[in-house]
C-alpha cells in the first residue's frame, strides 16, 4: 500500500529541485548568469596557484569564485561511531549544549584569507584593517558566533562581515581581480534596506507599521510616484503618512482594473505565511500586483546593492540546491574533526572549532571544488 516501517526523526527534508519557481530560477536565472561569469574564472590548481583566463574581453577582470555559507558547532556534539565493550554505552549529555555558528567565505584555492608572510603591520599601514575583539588584524574570512538568547546571526551582521572583512581580505588578496560573491538563496542574504520597496511591507490602509519607503516609479506613466502623502495634505489626517496599497494601485490606475471582474481584490491571499494562496498567473491580490511592478521587481537586497557598489559581482544560488555549494563538503570534513576531538564543553569547543576550520587542506577544498563543478555542468 506504499508505506514502509522506518524510523521517526526530527528534521523534516523537502525535496524542491523540480518546484516550478525553483525550475525557473534554476534555468533561466542563475545557469546564464553562471555560464557568462565562469568564462572570466580564474583557474586554481591543487597548490592554491591560481592562474588568469587565456581570453578576457576588453575591460574585464578576471573573476574569483567566493562562495559562502554558515554552520554550527555544538559542544555536546561528539562521535557518533565508536568501538564499545558489548552492554557498555558511554554516558553522555542528552542536549547538544551550546554552539558556535561560522559564518565563512571559500575560494576553489582555500580559505579566503592573507597569506601568511604579510605582516599585521603592513596590513594595518592606514589603521582602518579590521580588528578582532582582542586588538589583532582579521586575516581570515571566517567570523564565529557564540549564539543564544539575545546574540543570533541576522542579515546586518552579514552584511557587515562581508564588507568589511571578506572584501577588504579578497582586494588585498587579488589586487588585480574581481570578486564573484555566491550565497545561499535565504532571508538573511536578500534582506532589504529600510526604505526599500517591498510588497509585503505595504498595508491595506495609510500609515500604520509599514516602513517609509523610497520613490517609485510608474512606468506606464513615466512619472514618479511618491510612497508617502505631501507634508501639507489638505487632510490633515494624512500628512506625511505612509500610502496604503489601495491608495499605490489607485495612482497607477491598477485599482478597478482589478475589481471590474469580480474579483475579490484582497491584501493578500492567505492571512499566513505570505501570498500563499496567489494564482500561478499573478494578479490575483494587491501584494502580488504591486510585486509585479517594474519599479518593485527593479529592487535589490542590501548585500547585493552594497557589494555592487564597491565594484564586485554576486550571484545567489537556486533554492534547495546545497549540492552546488563546495563549502557544504568542507563543512563535513570540519564536523568530522569537531566530533573526533569533542570534550563536551563550550571551552574546548572555542578551540576546536579554529582547528576544524584548519584542518582541511587546500587541495581537497580544491577536489570539493571540481566535484561541485561536475555537478553543475550536469545541470
Amino acid at each position: 500500500m506504499g508505506f514502509q516501517y522506518n524510523t521517526v526523526r526530527k528534521g523534516v527534508y523537502v525535496d524542491g529541485h523540480e518546484r516550478a519557481d525553483v525550475v525557473n530560477y534554476r534555468n533561466e536565472v542563475f545557469l546564464p548568469q553562471w555560464t557568462e561569469y565562469q568564462r572570466q574564472m580564474v583557474v586554481f590548481k591543487e597548490d592554491g596557484i591560481w592562474e588568469k583566463p587565456s581570453i578576457l574581453r576588453e575591460g574585464e577582470k578576471p573573476l574569483v569564485l567566493v562562495t559562502h555559507d554558515e554552520s554550527t558547532f555544538n559542544a555536546n556534539d561528539g562521535k557518533r561511531k565508536m568501538w564499545m565493550l558489548n552492554g557498555k554505552q558511554p554516558i553522555r549529555p542528552k542536549t547538544r549544549g551550546k554552539g558556535i555558528m561560522v559564518s565563512g567565505f571559500l575560494i576553489p584555492g582555500g580559505i579566503l584569507r592573507v597569506t601568511d608572510h604579510v605582516s599585521d603591520k603592513e596590513l594595518d599601514h592606514s589603521g582602518q584593517w579590521p580588528k578582532d575583539s582582542e586588538g589583532r588584524c582579521v586575516r581570515e574570512a571566517m567570523q564565529l558566533l557564540e549564539y543564544g538568547k539575545d546574540n543570533y546571526w541576522n542579515g546586518n551582521k552579514m552584511v557587515n562581515q562581508t564588507m568589511n572583512i571578506a572584501v577588504p581580505i579578497f582586494q588585498y588578496a587579488f589586487p588585480a581581480c574581481q570578486a564573484l560573491f555566491a550565497f545561499d538563496n535565504a532571508s538573511n542574504h536578500c534582506s532589504f534596506v529600510e526604505n526599500t520597496l517591498v510588497a509585503s511591507k505595504v498595508n491595506l490602509n495609510p500609515g500604520g507599521q509599514q516602513p517609509h519607503m523610497c520613490d517609485g516609479f510608474i512606468h506606464s506613466k513615466g512619472r514618479p510616484q511618491t510612497m508617502n502623502f505631501p507634508l501639507h495634505h489638505p487632510d490633515w489626517a494624512l500628512c506625511g503618512k505612509q500610502k496604503g496599497a489601495e491608495q499605490i494601485l489607485r495612482e497607477r490606475d491598477l485599482w478597478h482594473k482589478r475589481r471590474s471582474d469580480g474579483f475579490k481584490f484582497r491584501l493578500q491571499c492567505s492571512t499566513t505565511g505570505g501570498c500563499r494562496g496567489c494564482k500561478e498567473e499573478g494578479n490575483c491580490c494587491m501584494r502580488t500586483v504591486l510585486a509585479a511592478e517594474p519599479d518593485f521587481q527593479a529592487q535589490k537586497g542590501r548585500l547585493e546593492e552594497e557589494l555592487l557598489s564597491v565594484h564586485q559581482c554576486i550571484i545567489f544560488y537556486a533554492k534547495f540546491h546545497c549540492e552546488l555549494n563546495f563549502i557544504q563538503r568542507f563543512w563535513c570534513g570540519t564536523k568530522f574533526y569537531s566530533r573526533e576531538n569533542c570534550q563536551y564543553t563550550l571551552e574546548a569547543l572555542r578551540e576546536t572549532v579554529p582547528a576544524a576550520l584548519h584542518s582541511i587542506s587546500t587541495a581537497t577544498i580544491n577536489r570539493h571544488y571540481h566535484h561541485y563543478m561536475c555537478t553543475l555542468d550536469s545541470y
